[in-house]
C-alpha cells in the first residue's frame, strides 16, 4: 500500500511532460511535512516552478525553509561537482586554481553524463547527511526531469560504477547505486495521465525501473482522472427539462448536459486507460487523483491536492486491510 512506500526517505518523482509531476511532487512534499517529517523538497536542472509552488520565490543550492518542516533547494550539476570538490579539498585558494583552469573547464563541459551524475549524487548527499548524530531530513522529494531524462540520470550512477576501476570514482558511485535501489529507502513514483501516451511512456519507464535499473518503485499516481458525474438516464431527463424553459434557463441547461457529457466521455476514456495499467502493474499501488478544475495552480490548490493524495492513500490502504 502506498502508506509504506510514503515511510522511506528518498522519493523521486517521474512522469512525461505535462502530467502534472511538479505538482504532484509539490503535494507529496506537503503530505509528509503534514505528517511530521522534516522534508526536503529537490529542484533539478535550474527549475522553478517546485519552488513557486511551494510559496518560495525561488530555490538556491543552500536548502531554504519554505514554511514549517519544509525546505527547498535547488540541484545543478556543475554546482554540485563544485560543492563536492569544495569537501575534498578545504584549501580555498587551490579550489580556485582548479576551477579557473582550462583543463576543468573543458573537462566539465565535454565529459559525457557528469552533470546527470553529480545532480544524484548531491541529492544522495542531502539524503544521507546527519545533522546532530541525526539524518538531516526524514524525507526527500525530487522532481525529477521528464521521463527519458530521469531515466538518464538515475542510470548514471550505475554506469559510473561499472566504467570507473577500483578508486574514489567507482567508489562513489556505488554508494549512490545501493541507496537507489534499496527499498527500505527509496520509491520511485510515477506520475501520469490515464490517456494513450502517458500510460504507454509509463509502463515503458516502469520495466526500466524493475529492469536495468533494479530501483523499486513507490506507485502509480494517476493525475486528473475525470468521474462520471451524471447518469445516462439523468442526462437525458436535463434535455428533456430544458425544452419546458424560457430561453436563458435553456441555454444554461443545454449548458451543463454538454460538459456533463464532455465528462462522462472522459471518465470512459480514462476507466479503460486505467484498467489497462492495473493489468500491466500489478505489483505497486495505483492512486487516483481528481481532475480539479481550476485555471492556475497555487499554494491553496496543491494543499488540496496533498489532501487528495492522502485520502486516496487512507482508501487504499482500508482496501488493502480487506482484499484486493
Amino acid at each position: 500500500m502506498l502508506g509504506a512506500a510514503l515511510d522511506r526517505r528518498l522519493h523521486f518523482v517521474v512522469g512525461k511532460g505535462g502530467v502534472g509531476k511538479t505538482t504532484v511532487a509539490a503535494a507529496l512534499a506537503r503530505l509528509l511535512t503534514r505528517r511530521g517529517r522534516r522534508t526536503l523538497a529537490v529542484e533539478v536542472d535550474d527549475a522553478r516552478r517546485l519552488s513557486a509552488l511551494l510559496g518560495a520565490s525561488g530555490a538556491t543550492g543552500t536548502p531554504t525553509p519554505v514554511a514549517p518542516g519544509l525546505s527547498v533547494v535547488a540541484v545543478e550539476g556543475r554546482a554540485a561537482l563544485e560543492e563536492y570538490l569544495g569537501l575534498i579539498i578545504p584549501v580555498r585558494r587551490l579550489l580556485a586554481t582548479v576551477f579557473s583552469s582550462r583543463i576543468y573547464q573543458y573537462f566539465v563541459a565535454a565529459a559525457p553524463g557528469l552533470k546527470e551524475l553529480m545532480t544524484v549524487g548531491k541529492i544522495w548527499y542531502e539524503t544521507t547527511r546527519l545533522e546532530g548524530g541525526r539524518p538531516a531530513w526524514d524525507a526527500v522529494v525530487v522532481d525529477a526531469p521528464a521521463t527519458g531524462h530521469s531515466v538518464q540520470y538515475l542510470r548514471m550512477p550505475q554506469a559510473a560504477r561499472d566504467t570507473f576501476g577500483a578508486g574514489l570514482v567507482q567508489r562513489e558511485a556505488a554508494k549512490v547505486v545501493e541507496l537507489l535501489r534499496d527499498p527500505r529507502t527509496t520509491a520511485v513514483h510515477l506520475v501520469t495521465l490515464a490517456e494513450e501516451m502517458p500510460v504507454a511512456e509509463t509502463l515503458e519507464t516502469h520495466a526500466q525501473l524493475v529492469g536495468p535499473l533494479a530501483m523499486p518503485v513507490g506507485s502509480v499516481i494517476v493525475n486528473r482522472v475525470h468521474h462520471r458525474r451524471f447518469s445516462p438516464a439523468v442526462l437525458a431527463a436535463l434535455r428533456e427539462a430544458a425544452k419546458r424553459v424560457g430561453a436563458e434557463e435553456r441555454a444554461l441547461v443545454r449548458a451543463v448536459c454538454e460538459r456533463a457529457a464532455e465528462e462522462s466521455g472522459w471518465s470512459d476514456i480514462n476507466a479503460a486507460y486505467l484498467t489497462r495499467l492495473r493489468a500491466a502493474i500489478r505489483d505497486v499501488p495505483i492512486v487516483e487523483l481528481p481532475f480539479l478544475f481550476v485555471e492556475e495552480f497555487d499554494r491553496a490548490e496543491v494543499e488540496r491536492l496533498s489532501r487528495e493524495l492522502e485520502a486516496a492513500s487512507a482508501e487504499r490502504a482500508a482496501v488493502s486491510a480487506f482484499g484486493p
